[in-house]
C-alpha cells in the first residue's frame, strides 16, 4: 500500500490532507524518479478533470447520500402501523430508527480503513450492494427481531457513501470549491431525513402498506449501485498511483510498506477517542453537532404526535410540515454557498493584490460567522415553533419556526464539520471518526426519550427545553473565533 504520506511528498497538488492519518507511518525518502502527477496538468489528477465529469461525481455521492438519508427515517412513516401487526408499543418500533443510525456509528471505522487499502469506488460499490441486500429482510420479515437486525445492518452498510464523500470530494475539488459541494451533499443528509417521512407516511397510508417503505429503499440502493458501477471512477491518489506504477514500469513510487492493522485500530479505534479526551475544539464541535443532528432525528416522534394525536391530522397530510423545516435546510445551504462564493472572489482579490507572491492560507476560523448566525437561528426557530403549537393557533406559526430550525441545523452543522476538517486536516479520519461515533449515538438516543418528553411536558415546553440548550451553545463558535488560534497553538495534536 502507497502510503499517503509518501504521495503527499511526491505530489502536494493532487492530494489534500483532509483525507490523511499518514503520521502513523514512518517516512521514507521518495524515489527520485519524477511522479507526472507533480504536473499541475496531467490528466491523471482528479482535480484536472473536466467540470461536467467531476459534477457527475459529485452527483454520485449526492444520490448515495441520499438513499442513505432517506432510509434512515423512512422507517417511522410505518410506526403505527407496525406496532398493530407485531403488537408492541410504538416506542419498541422506534428502536428502527434508532437501531439505524446505531449502524451508522459502527460502520465508519470499518469504511475508513478499507477506503484507504482499496480506494473510494470499490467500498462505495460493495457498501450500496450490501446496504441493497440487507433491505429485503426489513421489506419481507415475519417478526420484528428480524426487522430490527436488518434496519442495524443496512445503517451498518448504507452508511458507506457518508463515511467516504468527505474524502470523495477532497479528491476531485479544490478546497473553495470543495465547501460548496459539501454544502450541497450535507444538506442532502440533512433534508433526505426530513422528506423521507413524506414518502413513507403517503406509501403507508395507501394500499402499499408499511413494507414498501423497506422496498422502496431497496430499489433506490439498487438503483444507485448500478450508477456506482458504470459511474464512479477511482479518485483516489494512492489508488491511482499504483495502478500507474503497474501499467508502466518506468513510473516508480516510494517502495510499498504494509500497514498493520495494529496501525488501523490506533488510527480507527484508539485515536478518535484520544482526541475526544485531549482537544477541546472536537469536543465542543462534536458536542454541539450532535446536539442538532439529534434535534434532526428528534422531530420523528415529536410531529406525529403534534399533528396527529393533537391536531388529528390524517396519516399523509401530517407528514407535510416536514416540508417546511427541509426548505429551511435548503435555505441554509444556499446561505452557505452564497458565502462560500463571496469569500472566495475576497480571497482571489486580495491574492491579486499581495505583490509578495506567496500564497496566502485563509484560518479555518474564517467559517464560523456563519455558524454564529446558526446559533442564533435554531432556538428562535424552537422557541417559535414550540409556542405556536397549540391546536387553536393557525399552524402557519410552526412551519416558519421550523424554518428557522432548518436553516440553523444546517449552517451548524456543516460549518462545523469543516472547520473540524481544517483545523484537524491531518488526523482527519480519525477526527471525523469520533465525531461521527458521537453525533450517531446522539441521533440514536434522542427520538427513544422524544415521546415521553412531549407526552410529559408538552410540545411548547419540550420544545423550550431544546431551545435553552441552544442558547447555551451559542459561545462556542464565538470562542472559537476569537481564540481559536491560541487554542490550536496549545495541541500537541495539531500542525499549526
Amino acid at each position: 500500500m502507497v502510503t499517503q504520506d509518501k504521495i503527499e511528498s511526491a505530489t502536494p497538488s493532487v492530494m489534500s490532507p483532509a483525507t490523511s492519518d499518514a503520521d502513523t507511518i514512518t517516512p521514507s525518502p521518495p524515489s527520485p524518479s519524477p511522479l507526472a502527477l507533480k504536473d499541475a496538468n496531467d490528466p491523471n489528477n482528479p482535480k484536472n478533470w473536466s467540470m461536467l465529469r467531476r459534477l457527475f461525481i459529485t452527483f454520485i455521492w449526492i444520490a448515495g447520500n441520499l438513499v442513505a438519508s432517506v432510509s434512515s427515517s423512512i422507517f417511522s412513516s410505518g410506526a403505527q402501523a407496525i406496532s398493530e401487526e407485531f403488537g408492541v408499543g410504538p416506542e419498541v418500533v422506534t428502536l428502527g430508527v434508532s437501531l439505524f443510525v446505531v449502524g451508522y456509528s459502527v460502520g465508519p471505522p470499518f469504511w475508513s480503513p478499507i477506503s484507504e487499502q482499496f480506494g473510494r469506488r470499490y467500498p462505495m460499490l460493495a457498501g450500496m450492494a450490501l446496504f441493497t441486500i440487507f433491505c429485503i429482510p426489513v421489506a419481507v420479515g415475519k417478526n420484528l427481531q428480524t426487522i430490527l437486525v436488518g434496519r442495524f445492518l443496512c445503517g451498518m452498510t448504507g452508511v458507506s457513501p457518508i463515511a467516504l464523500f468527505g474524502g470523495g470530494l477532497v479528491d476531485i475539488w479544490h478546497p473553495e470549491q470543495r465547501a460548496i459541494a459539501m454544502a450541497t451533499v450535507i444538506g442532502i443528509v440533512l433534508g433526505g431525513p426530513l422528506l423521507a417521512p413524506v414518502m413513507g407516511n403517503f406509501i403507508t397510508a395507501s394500499h402499499l402498506g408499511w413494507r414498501w417503505t423497506g422496498w422502496l429503499s431497496c430499489i433506490m440502493g439498487g438503483s444507485c449501485t448500478v450508477l456506482v458501477f458504470f459511474g464512479l471512477p477511482e479518485t483516489y491518489a494512492p489508488i491511482i498511483l499504483q495502478k500507474r506504477q503497474r501499467l508502466d514500469p518506468a513510473f516508480q513510487i516510494a517502495p510499498k510498506e504494509t500497514r498493520r492493522w495494529r496501525k488501523f485500530v490506533r488510527v480507527y479505534l484508539v485515536r478518535p477517542f484520544v482526541l475526544l479526551g485531549t482537544e477541546p475544539i472536537l469536543v465542543l464541535m462534536t458536542l454541539y453537532q450532535a446536539f442538532v443532528y439529534g434535534i434532526l432525528y428528534i422531530v420523528f416522534s415529536s410531529y406525529p404526535i403534534i399533528f396527529r394525536e393533537q391536531r388529528h391530522w390524517k396519516l399523509g397530510l401530517s407528514s407535510l410540515p416536514f416540508l417546511g423545516m427541509m426548505v429551511g435546510v435548503f435555505i441554509g445551504s444556499a446561505m452557505i454557498v452564497t458565502r462560500t462564493v463571496i469569500a472566495q472572489q475576497a480571497h482571489q482579490k486580495k491574492m491579486a493584490e499581495d505583490s509578495s507572491g506567496i500564497p496566502l492560507s485563509p484560518a479555518p476560523e474564517r467559517r464560523l460567522p456563519l455558524m454564529m448566525a446558526g446559533s442564533v437561528l435554531l432556538p428562535i426557530g424552537l422557541f417559535i415553533f414550540g409556542w405556536t403549537s397549540a391546536p387553536d393557533i393557525p399552524v402557519v406559526g410552526m412551519i416558519i419556526g421550523s424554518l428557522f430550525v432548518g436553516s440553523g441545523l444546517l449552517c451548524i452543522f456543516v460549518t462545523a464539520m469543516t472547520y473540524i476538517l481544517d483545523v484537524y486536516s491531518h488526523v482527519a479520519n480519525s477526527a471525523l471518526g469520533a465525531n461521527t461515533i458521537v453525533r450517531s449515538f446522539f441521533a440514536a438516543g434522542f427520538p427513544l426519550f422524544a415521546s415521553y418528553m412531549y407526552h410529559g411536558l408538552g410540545v411548547a415546553w419540550a420544545s423550550s427545553v431544546l431551545g435553552f440548550v441552544s442558547v447555551a451553545m451559542i459561545p462556542i463558535p464565538i470562542i472559537f473565533y476569537k481564540y481559536g488560534p491560541r487554542i490550536r497553538a496549545l495541541s500537541k495534536n495539531l500542525m499549526v
